[in-house]
């Protein structure tokens, strides 16, 4: 494993003690309120938006003595010739107005694979010893699409992704996240909240396209700076109210309050395979008029899919188990935010294949800890036999 720098060297470059201390109300702490860091994976055809990001967003506020800002971005060759066309993979400590040169960067970490677990714990262990916090947050910044593997955070250069299994396996040495968004596609899906829940509070992100913009961490970065005493759900509803020019956005708490979803889907889940004999017409129906997403038409909203099914399944226990999920999601959605084109988005999706020819990566979804915990995909298996 490659370790950028030592303690000393990177305290002198970003100009702030190893053990940063901030004064407060009751004196000084030893550490900051937040360390924000952003996980920058351009090694593909976002690179262009990187340099952007960096100065136009992040670099608008930047650090202060409450909060770290903190960026490892990676770039591509052949899409934008910026700052000195600097293509290997650069750590920023984000101090207000900086140019993403390579003169600013605080390190080069060379060409690493954005798609490899251990770039990230790198990335996070650095943040944690350089930059201690009260509480941290995490943002995911590339491609994306929730559970499937080959998508979120791609690396070309490697030819690589961040699958969910690698990310789960990394948990343990990553450690717990406050907070931790994603400025990507479709990542707004229970098996991704799922698989953060008991190691974060809070979630945001979109359970459709991210465009150009996506999160617009200037908005966000001069909120928490105004207020740094934010806890991790205001945080999360500040990031999911930034992206306004999104089609959906959700923020949602995976923390103790995610048990009951997951409890009430599981129940669900039973109560849908014991009347799937006698009620499948009426099931087609219902998931047939659930709302799904742009190129995914087997992410579906769960809380219109328990909707649809509470109004076109003539059964009482199913209806009592469809307004549990319903009464669940209420509960950990603290907010969303959706175009008129999906007036029945509420802020969670769920993997729900219409047919056999949608079904992708059965095997890997039944690997999934959503699979582990919820009988939701032996639904799955049987609907589709």
């Amino acid at each position: 494993m490659r370790v950028p720098g030592s303690a000393a060297a990177a305290a002198a470059i970003i100009g702030i003690a190893a053990s940063p201390t901030t004064a407060g109300a009751d004196g000084e702490r030893s550490v900051a309120r937040w360390t924000v860091l952003v996980y920058m994976s351009g090694d593909n055809d976002l690179e262009s938006f990187i340099v952007k990001d960096l100065e136009r967003e992040l670099a608008a506020t930047g650090s202060t003595d409450e909060i770290h800002v903190v960026a490892l971005a990676d770039r591509a060759p052949g899409y934008d010739d910026s700052r000195g066309d600097w293509t290997t993979t650069k750590l920023f400590y984000v101090d207000q107005g900086m140019r993403a040169d390579p003169g600013s960067a605080l390190a080069d970490w060379g060409e690493r694979n954005m798609g490899d677990a251990q770039t990230l714990i790198d990335f996070v262990a650095w943040g944690r010893e350089h930059c201690p916090a009260e509480r941290y947050a995490l943002y995911f910044w590339g491609h994306g699409w929730n559970w499937h593997p080959g998508y979120v955070m791609s690396d070309d250069t490697d030819r690589d992704s961040l699958d969910l299994d690698e990310l789960a396996a990394a948990l343990p040495e990553i450690g717990f996240i406050d907070f931790v968004g994603y400025d990507g596609c479709n990542m707004a899906a229970i098996e991704v909240q799922t698989l953060w829940h008991g190691h974060a509070t809070a979630l945001a992100h979109s359970q459709e396209w991210v465009g150009w913009h996506g999160v617009e961490y200037d908005v966000v970065l001069a909120q928490l700076a105004a207020r740094p005493e934010m806890t991790a759900d205001e945080l999360a509803v500040a990031t999911s109210q930034s992206a306004t020019s999104d089609r959906t956005w959700s923020a949602v708490a995976v923390d103790h309050r995610f048990e009951a979803l997951l409890t009430a889907v599981d129940a669900w889940s039973v109560a849908l395979l014991d009347g799937l004999d006698r009620n499948r017409g009426a099931y087609k129906a219902a998931f047939r008029r659930t709302q799904s997403f742009w190129q995914a038409p087997m992410d579906k909203d769960l809380y219109d899919m328990a909707h649809q099914i509470q109004r076109h399944v003539n059964d009482a226990a199913l209806q009592d188990a469809s307004q549990a999920v319903l009464d669940a999601v209420d509960a950990v959605v603290l907010h969303e935010r959706h175009r008129a084109k999906y007036d029945d988005a509420h802020g969670i999706t769920i993997h729900h294949p219409s047919n056999r020819r949608q079904q992708t990566n059965r095997r890997y979804y039944e690997g999934l800890e959503f699979s582990r915990q919820t009988r939701w995909n032996e639904f799955l298996k049987a609907y589709l036999r």
